[in-house]
């Protein structure tokens, strides 16, 4: 009986973690995160409107960019009118750590 319910337990957790979101992450204490709509990138550069304004970051050197699925892309690949979710360092809103893609 014991085994039983421990196997179920193993298994429920198990399939947990696979059905998790991918790529979804919580900022770390020293990042802010903040979400908008995706609308040009040139270079490391990019613009992104967040409640009717428009705003620009710059992608740093060892930032990345994510898809919906968390597998890593580049700004390019980004289009206009994308949902995103940008990871900055706090007190530096102008560097962007993470750039990920939100569902539709």
């Amino acid at each position: 009986m014991i085994a039983r319910l421990l196997g179920l337990i193993l298994c429920s957790l198990a399939l947990g973690n696979y059905l998790s979101p991918v790529g979804l992450s919580e900022p770390a204490a020293d990042e802010e995160l903040h979400s908008g709509i995706f609308v040009s990138a040139k270079g490391s550069e990019f613009t992104m409107e967040v409640k009717g304004k428009e705003h620009s970051h710059t992608l740093a050197g060892d930032g990345k960019v994510v898809d919906s699925e968390g597998k890593e892309i580049k700004l390019e690949d980004l289009m206009k009118g994308d949902r995103i979710k940008v990871t900055t360092k706090e007190g530096d809103s102008k560097i962007a750590l993470r750039v990920e893609v939100v569902k539709k």
